[in-house]
């Protein structure tokens, strides 16, 4: 019998054996391979949520060009603080007489002029909109003169703020008594007025700037003058306007009372918003 070289029982033997250990060496590398791709993988993870923190998402960065461009949440909030400082208003220093005793109350947001006669019956009032704090101390310093202003609960403005409303209402029905029949017109022509007054509003301000039309204070912010300037849906508009005053609020893209508002609105207090219905 001939034999071959490298083809007897032992060689084929020896060559089952070099394969096995081959096959194990690579299932070695391939497991040592797996567990340092796994290791760093956990650190790759590891490092991304320490610097994500609370949000996280993947981080970018603009082109070099593009880098001095503001973002739309800067943006869009520096419109706001500027249209909220134009929307600062201050005393008109309208009074119905020269002898009635002045009364300045305030809590954070919202500043109530009040206006009393004799037995302190209350003639008239002027809330006026805080929009930032520097500007409501040196509005106070201004409103000093006429007496100290005096800081009061939520509840106790909020329950100015409704007599307020009631005797604003009293004393519009008492000045427009009387004025629908001055001038004498049919009902067609008043109704055809009315409608048009409501869909093509005086002040061309009031679509562009977000408010709807036949009002000054129901949209994003006002654009009345005083806290007595109204537009021609008076009923909706008084109703804006007391939610506009209210006391306690966060305004758009602020903190305050240890809470973001991260949207485009101001977030009122829940009984502000209550009452609105």
């Amino acid at each position: 019998m001939v034999f071959v070289a490298g083809t007897g029982p032992h060689h084929y033997h020896h060559r089952r054996l070099s394969t096995s250990s081959m096959s194990n060496q690579k299932q070695g590398a391939l497991k040592q391979c797996l567990q340092l791709c796994c290791l760093l993988a956990t650190f790759i993870m590891a490092g991304f949520f320490s610097t994500a923190g609370a949000k996280p998402t993947i981080s970018f960065s603009f082109p070099q060009g593009l880098q001095g461009f503001p973002t739309f949440t800067s943006f869009t909030q520096q419109i706001i603080e500027n249209r909220s400082a134009r929307q600062m208003k201050t005393y008109s220093g309208k009074r119905l007489t020269n002898d009635s005793l002045l009364m300045i109350y305030y809590h954070d947001s919202t500043i109530a002029v009040t206006e009393l006669g004799p037995q302190k019956l209350l003639l008239g009032c002027e809330l006026i909109e805080i929009y930032n704090e520097q500007e409501g101390k040196m509005l106070l310093e201004n409103l000093s003169k006429y007496n100290r202003p005096l800081e009061i609960t939520f509840e106790e403005m909020l329950k100015l703020m409704r007599q307020c409303e009631r005797v604003d209402k009293l004393t519009y029905a008492a000045r427009n008594t009387g004025k629908s029949s001055d001038a004498p017109s049919s009902t067609e022509t008043n109704i055809a007025l009315n409608l048009a007054a409501n869909i093509f509003p005086k002040s061309p301000l009031s679509i562009l700037s977000g408010i709807i039309p036949g009002t000054k204070w129901c949209g994003t912010g006002d654009i009345a003058e005083t806290y007595d300037d109204l537009g021609t849906e008076t009923q909706m508009d008084r109703c804006c306007r007391q939610h506009d005053l209210c006391p306690v609020k966060i305004r758009a893209y602020q903190t305050k009372y240890d809470l973001n508002n991260d949207s485009l609105y101001t977030k009122s207090h829940c009984i502000c918003d209550d009452m609105l219905f």
